[in-house]
């Protein structure tokens, strides 16, 4: 029998971290809020014992309101688990002891692993663990998944977590509250759930609607409101006394000690810095303006190594001739430029990027961010799938789920056709950048922030979505911390891996397929007919054909105009030509992956239609960008 665990947490607490640690590198640790959207499984042996671990979404409560709150909510109570790890923050512990009250509630046995002691202690927060689980009931490990101490006693602790069961600490609330329990509790039958009556009462109290259908009879829920004169808000009135007791355990706990100033106001100089009204943009904005310079310097010298390897080799193969022969170089040819091409580019990307995100870095920038979506009315966390759109559309497009209405979620996952992810950044540098010049990549990328900012007022216009308050919407942002190079290499390697296990066949197929379509004489069946479109983009007939490949996988894209442009790109098109088909290669929807992803979580007809719209767009668009820059 498998020993399943759940870990639960807020977000940031190091939870994907812990996971990684457990069982190796099989989820991608972030160090921002919304990565984890659905539950994350992943197993192993120990001690000969088969361990299963379930990685819920970050959370604060367990109060049904967010996608969040719902994924772990039926992981925790409708799922068979044998108990749960509570990743503690120890910096603030109150909090994180609220959402373990309410899984203790539900007497599921848990582990408290009690995550960034470190931290804690820098600031002068030490915690005595073993008076916290004297005082839960439940064992308290201090961890630290990064450098792997107290993973053992974690899971030696996991090995006996069912010993615990019905063993540790309940909260408890005034007699009012303590009566109406009870009589709810009276309408609750073991038959219909396996969970405590007392816990589902609560939830019922609560006003989670999820748990009404455990009763005998709804009307008791009235009655017994009506009686709580003393309660008219209950619910509120069982989080205050939930937050009431957390913070008295935690204040019993916690021991406070002196720290230097310098030490203790190291990260509020790099908060007030990053977080400025003013310069915190201006600092986010330099950021990104250095990664991609370090993308173009960094990467250009590597494609450039790359391209003249890649060259010299296939001046060594000869597979002879026929159609077979020439359909086997060209498929090397097209997988050979497409490595050179956007190799460099996408894994620097990758490096850097999670170089800043591992740093605490990438929250602040997400942070100031943010304050510009609230010229489209969207809320605060819309930034995180644009955010995680500089990577890939697919898992953008899915944590769109973190958004509250279906308007704000079809809304962000179209401005993710202006959102350059790893692909659509190699074209720019490994195409633009490398044949035209660095100002004409960041001519590009200036092109896409205007396409950004027509395309959301467009759509802004059409899906009305209504102004809300300004809310500070994003959770607590995570300490800073020295990256650990291990951990952004296993990162760095998990996100490439797609580009080396599917990208890469696929190059070669392309060339193949290119070899096939020329050869039989059907090059022109697919130029002909959208001729129209490559006279709009003042572009070369044949430059059509990389554009529809590119949506087949958008790393197609470079090495097909290599094939059917002969190699040097710069002796075929002008660098105003290159400016335009970079800009019509990256505006759009970018690939089939990314239209199923959208078809998946919105339905085939909005799915194809914003696909269709968005790429007619980034045709119209490039058309004038160039003919308006013609002028000058």
């Amino acid at each position: 029998m498998k020993l399943r665990i759940i870990l639960v947490g807020q977000p940031n607490v190091g939870k994907s971290c812990l996971l990684n640690a457990l069982v190796g590198p099989e989820v991608i640790v972030s160090n921002y809020p919304g990565t984890t959207v659905e539950v994350t499984t992943a197993e192993k042996t120990v001690a000969g014992e088969e361990m299963v671990f379930l990685d819920s979404p970050g959370i604060y409560s367990i109060s049904d309101r967010s996608e969040e709150e719902k994924v772990t909510e039926k992981a925790l109570f409708e799922e068979e688990i044998d108990g749960a790890i509570i990743i503690a923050d120890s910096v603030s512990l109150e909090r994180s002891l609220y959402l373990a009250f309410q899984v203790l509630e539900a007497e599921i046995p848990v582990v408290i692993a009690l995550n960034f002691v470190e931290s804690a202690e820098k600031k002068g927060i030490i915690i005595a663990h073993k008076k916290l689980s004297k005082i839960l009931g439940a064992p308290v490990i201090p961890i630290n998944p990064l450098k792997k101490w107290g993973i053992e006693e974690l899971v030696n602790a996991l090995l006996e977590i069912k010993e615990t069961k019905g063993k540790t600490f309940t909260v408890r609330y005034d007699d009012h509250i303590e009566d109406a329990i009870r009589e709810i509790s009276s309408q609750v039958t073991r038959t219909q759930t396996q969970l405590p009556k007392r816990f589902v009462a609560l939830r019922v109290l609560e006003e989670d609607a999820d748990f009404y259908g455990y009763l005998r009879d709804k009307r008791t829920i009235e009655a017994v409101k009506e009686g709580l004169i003393e309660h008219p808000k209950v619910a509120e009135d069982i989080a205050i006394t939930r937050y009431g007791t957390a913070a008295f355990i935690a204040g019993k706990v916690t021991h406070l000690v002196h720290v230097e100033e310098a030490a203790r106001s190291l990260d509020e100089r790099l908060d007030g810095a990053l977080l400025h009204a003013l310069g915190g943009p201006i600092l986010t904005i330099l950021t990104f303006v250095t990664i991609f310079g370090a993308l173009l310097f960094i990467g250009s010298w590597i494609q450039d190594v790359l391209t003249g390897f890649t060259e010299y080799l296939l001046s060594l193969i000869h597979l002879g001739v026929g159609f077979g022969g020439t359909a086997l170089e060209a498929g090397l040819a097209g997988m050979m430029a497409g490595i050179s091409i956007a190799l460099p580019y996408v894994f620097i990307f990758y490096i850097l990027f999670t170089l800043i995100e591992d740093a605490g870095l990438l929250s602040r920038y997400v942070v100031n961010l943010e304050r510009f979506l609230r010229w489209f009315n969207l809320p605060g966390r819309a930034i995180i799938p644009l955010a995680l759109g500089l990577g890939c559309t697919v898992p953008a497009t899915r944590s769109t789920r973190i958004l509250f209405t279906k308007k704000e979620k079809f809304f962000t996952a179209s401005l993710l056709s202006c959102v350059p992810c790893s692909s659509r950044i190699a074209i720019i540098m490994g195409v633009v950048g490398y044949f035209g010049g660095k100002w004409l990549a960041l001519s590009v990328f200036i092109t896409l922030f205007v396409s950004f900012l027509v395309w959301g007022y467009v759509v802004k216009r059409i899906t009305r979505i209504e102004k809300k308050p300004v809310l500070y919407e994003l959770p607590e942002l995570p300490p800073y911390r020295i990256p650990s190079i291990g951990n952004i290499v296993t990162k760095s390697w998990i996100r490439m891996k797609t580009f080396v296990y599917l990208v890469v066949p696929l190059l070669f197929l392309g060339g193949v397929a290119y070899a096939g379509l020329d050869a039989l004489g059907l090059t022109n069946v697919i130029v002909a007919p959208l001729s129209p479109i490559t006279w709009w983009l003042d572009l070369p007939d044949v430059a059509i054909i990389p554009l529809v490949f590119g949506f087949l996988q958008k790393d197609l894209t470079g090495s097909m105009l290599l094939l059917v442009l002969g190699g040097n790109v710069s002796s075929v098109l002008t660098p105003l030509q290159i400016y335009t088909f970079g800009v019509a290669a990256t505006i759009g929807i970018p690939c089939i992956i990314a239209l199923g992803m959208l078809i998946k979580e919105f339905g085939f007809n909005k799915a194809v239609l914003l696909t269709a719209a968005s790429i007619l767009y980034g045709l119209l668009f490039a058309g004038l960008a160039w003919r308006l820059i013609s002028l000058f």
